[in-house]
């Protein structure tokens, strides 16, 4: 399966990310860098939607390394992945998903 991403800004704002199939190597890279310059140009309010990514290796989960060391300059909602993603995986994804001590605004859709 081929990764693909589509992107999206609301009314409001907000930057819809979908990515649909493999969150890894080159299409992780850049899926990175499409939130880091959308972060740099002002997109504060995203909203990325991973219903559709079927798998994450080392550098998709860079990606959320990334969003919980922006300290609470971003608000970020996740949909987590609906299958073929490992509990292990999960916990990252929830880790940089939820507000920590420092005051972040992350959270995982339901």
């Amino acid at each position: 399966m081929r990764t693909s991403f589509s992107i999206a800004f609301t009314n409001e704002g907000q930057l819809r990310m979908r990515v649909a199939g493999k969150l890894t190597g080159h299409a992780a890279r850049e899926g990175l860098e499409l939130l880091q310059t959308a972060a740099r140009w002002g997109g504060n309010d995203i909203m990325l939607d991973l219903r559709e990514t079927t798998s994450l290796d080392s550098l998709g989960i860079r990606i959320f390394h990334w969003i919980r060391r922006q300290n609470g300059n971003l608000k970020v909602e996740v949909i987590p992945p609906m299958l073929g993603v490992s509990d292990e995986e999960l916990a990252v994804i929830a880790c940089a998903a939820s507000p920590n001590s420092s005051g972040d605004r992350h959270h995982i859709a339901s």
